[in-house]
Order: structure tokens, then sequence, then C-alpha cells
């Protein structure tokens, strides 16, 4: 007597075949289910709960079905149905019961398409869209993670921190961007929430209270990119106007004036806890932050700067010991003929990368950061890697980095936490290749940052540099002076 079969499995699409060639009724047809359609993050294992039941409702054993991939080297499978993620791409998963037979799709997705660096924490969106955050998480820069470490031993009472990532909020953001002790996503919608420390307004709800969950930014504006600077943050909005808000003491928010609310915290500072537009009619493409200054590239392709040594001095409130050139609250064009795709900024080292790709520095160029193979200061941009064109380029605080057109990455200026990522905790006047061999498909760092992240193009994520607080997510707190991989999927 033949035996008809339902069987469910716990993945994929769903798939109904009745048995063939049975000249019996059959009171509940035989099928065999997998859950929806999946994506898995790269090194990413599922194993499936596997039911199977007779038409009597008795158990069948789950030796009875029998799997296969399309494509094992994207997506294996093992003869309990477990799945793990090899590499990029998609491949089919069948389960086989008798003729029943069902399939599931699934996808393998980088483990990040995106990470912002801060000074002592770090966030990523994984390619699944989730938000995971890492590193040090005073005054709540990584929100209200369950999964925080007490990491009293390392900093103090009341510090919590994970040497890993660990999912942050709920969010399923577009981009993200991270300060000193803040964090600010961008939703697809153009909405934008901040969390973490808020003494200088820099989370922009209008309030000074620290922001321990993404709490959206006043005034109802859609951005298409937000920048943190250490302490404060600006984006630019779908109308290509830029808004910026927070600590104010040198100009940094570009207002044309210095803002009338007061902040404490280092001191009675100028302040704005809700967005400020920045003044000069111009229309934004990109911007980016350090502690005291704001460097954007128009629409017109033209680099403009403002607060701190940016080039000029607007005699208004710069409470500045180290004032090396004023301090201005309206952008200013820097010199240069020629058009500029992007801006990135360290502490004090401004640069600027031409659409040739080619790479322009001016300021303080301590530790080497401009990369010409000299530490002199320049009031006016000047090549810096040697001349060298690279397809992207990032700053961070002391040092850079650029990529080049076949994913090799090289990095120069400040080498003593590492973040040159060579091997050596040694300082590179001109550019040295990044150990290890690997291809990245983009490289992430900031003016707030000493330390470097990367993506491969085999879809893992790895940092180098400083790494004391947790921030480059393998795992440890200590500096990398070759890069680690970041451990979103654990073991």
């Amino acid at each position: 007597m033949r035996r008809s079969l339902r069987c469910f499995v716990g993945m994929g699409s769903l798939a109904l075949v009745a048995c063939s060639g049975s000249t019996e009724p059959v009171a509940v047809p035989p099928v065999l289910r997998i859950g929806p359609d999946t994506a898995l993050l790269l090194d990413e294992m599922m194993t499936p709960a596997v039911t199977a039941r007779d038409e009597r409702g008795a158990m069948v054993p789950a030796s009875s079905i029998g799997w296969t991939s399309s494509d094992p080297a994207v997506a294996s499978v093992d003869a309990t149905g477990r799945v793990t993620a090899k590499a990029l791409g998609s491949a089919v998963i069948t389960a086989t019961m008798d003729t029943v037979i069902a399939h599931e799709s699934i996808i393998v997705a980088p483990q990040f398409l995106r990470i912002a660096t801060g000074e002592t924490h770090a966030c990523g969106i994984t390619g699944r869209g989730e938000l995971f955050c890492w590193g040090m998480s005073q005054r709540g820069a990584i929100a209200a993670a369950p999964a925080l470490q007490d990491c009293a031993a390392q900093f103090g009472t009341g510090i919590t921190c994970s040497t890993t990532p660990v999912r942050s909020t709920n969010l399923r953001p577009a981009d993200i961007t991270v300060g000193a002790m803040h964090s600010c996503s961008l939703e697809g919608d153009g909405t934008a929430y901040c969390w973490g420390a808020n003494f200088y307004g820099q989370v922009g709800t209008g309030s000074s209270l620290d922001a321990p969950t993404p709490t959206p930014v006043a005034g109802g504006h859609k951005f298409l990119q937000l920048v943190a600077g250490r302490m404060h943050t600006c984006g630019i909005t779908t109308s290509h106007d830029a808004y910026c808000w927070g600590w104010d003491h040198a100009g940094q928010l570009g207002t044309g004036d210095v803002s009338s609310e007061r902040c404490e915290f280092f001191g009675d500072d100028p302040c704005s806890r809700t967005p400020r537009l920045v003044v000069g009619g111009h229309q934004w493409v990109q911007l980016d932050a350090t502690d005291r200054a704001t460097c954007g590239i128009t629409t017109s392709e033209e680099v403009y700067c403002w607060g701190l040594d940016v080039g000029g001095s607007d005699g208004l409130y710069c409470q500045m010991a180290d004032n090396l050139a004023g301090c201005t609250r309206t952008p200013i064009l820097e010199s240069g003929t020629r058009s500029f795709r992007v801006t990135h900024i360290g502490d004090v080292h401004r640069c600027e990368q031409s659409n040739g790709g080619e790479v322009e520095c001016w300021g303080a160029n301590y530790f080497g950061a401009f990369g010409n193979g000299t530490t002199s200061y320049s009031a006016t941009p000047v090549p810096a890697a040697g001349g060298a064109a690279y397809s992207t380029f990032v700053s961070g605080r002391s040092s850079a980095c650029g990529l080049s057109s076949d994913g090799r990455a090289q990095c120069w200026g400040r080498g003593v936490e590492g973040q040159v990522g060579n091997g050596s905790a040694a300082n590179a006047l001109s550019p040295v290749d990044v150990s290890g061999g690997y291809r990245f498909s983009a490289l992430v760092s900031s003016a707030n940052s000493d330390f470097v992240c990367g993506f491969t193009t085999a879809g893992r994520a790895y940092c180098w540099g400083w790494g004391v607080y947790g921030q480059l997510g393998n795992g440890d707190f200590a500096i990398s002076t070759v890069p680690a991989l970041v451990r979103l999927v654990q073991p």
C-alpha cells in the first residue's frame, strides 16, 4: 500500500507537488514546505527546523529528506539541511522527500554595506539592512543595545561597550554617521535620527539631554547625506541645502553669525540644538566635518570650508588658543582651478580629490598626513600622496588612505596606533601598502578616527588602527597594525 506524506520544513518558498502514480485517494495531499526565501550574510549558517508526518500524523525521520544546492560554492547544505553562506551570489536549496520537492532561493549578501567610524565607536549597516554598532557606548553612543558588556575594568564605572558588533536599534537605515559620542542614521525616506551625547545639541532634538535611543532630528528636513564632526552634525537636504547643528565655538555650523544659544560642557560656548541653514546660497553634493571645521563640495564641483583654520577670519566669537588662521562662519572658497568630486578632512589637515583622482591637501601636515614625503605646513592646496591618482580616498584624524582601481589600499600619515595598516607602528610620510593582500571595494575613516575600515570584494569588513575601546570590532581591546576581521558573524 502506498504511503502519502505531509512534511513541513522551516525555511523558504512554498512548493506543492502531488505524488504521482498513486491509485488511492489521498485525504491530505502530500506537501513539502520551505519557508520564505532567505537572505544570509556571508559566513552565516542557518539550520532549519524539520518536521515530517505521514497521513496518520506519525513522525517521519528527518533523514528521509534529501538536500541539495544549485551552487555549493555560494551556499552549501549538509544532510541535516543546515545552510552555510560561502560566497556572494545566489543559490537554490532543494529539499526532496519521495516525489515531493520544494525549493528556496538563498541570497548571500555582504556582511556590511556601510560603516561609519567615530572616536571610540563605529556603526555599520549589514547586507540585510540591520544596524549594528561596537566600541564604547559612553552616554548612549551605540544606543540601548541589550548585549553590551560592563567595561568598568577598562574605562571606569558605568561605562558599557562591545568589542564585537551588536544590534543597536531596530532601524534599517540607508546611511550612518558617527561622531565622538553620538551617532546619526538616515532612513530611506530622508528622515534623520540621532542618539547619544547631546551636551552641545549635536543630536539635534532641540534639547541638551542625551538621547539613549534614536530620536528624529528637529525641523522635519529630508536629507540626502549626514556627516558628524566631533560634537556637531551637518546634512544635505533633498533640495541640496546644507544644515548644521551642535557645537559652534569656531563657526563650524557655517551660519554666518554666532549661534545665540549657549551650551555648557567645556565652557559656555555657542551652539544650536536644532538644524541651522549654512549661508551663502550654495547647493551641496557632499560634506565632511572635523572637530572645529566643515568642508563641502558644491554642485559646481567647488570646495568650500568654514570654521577653524580654513583660510580666513571673520572677527566674530572664536575662543581658541590654537587659532592658527582665525575662524569663519561663512563658507570660504578654497583655491584651485580644477573641479573636485569629494573632500575629506582630518583634525588639522584638509584634502580634496579632483575628478582625475589626484589628491591635494593643505593645513597642518603633522605626521606626514599629506603623504608628500614632508611634514611641512601649507596654507594652500599642494599635491598629496606623491601625485598618485586613486579611485577613492579617505582621511582619518592625522592620516589618510587611498584605494586603487584594482582594490589595493595604501595609507600614509600617523601610524603609531596602527592606522597605516602595514604591520608597523610608525608614521609614513609617503603611501605604503596595507598588509594582507586584500582587495577592497571601499574604505572608511573620519576626522574623529584613528582607525580605518574597509570592505573587501569578497564581502567581509576589516578594520585597523586604534582599537583600545573595542572600536575595531574584532573582539579585542588593542590596536591592530594590520587589517583585523570585524566579527559580525560569530564562529
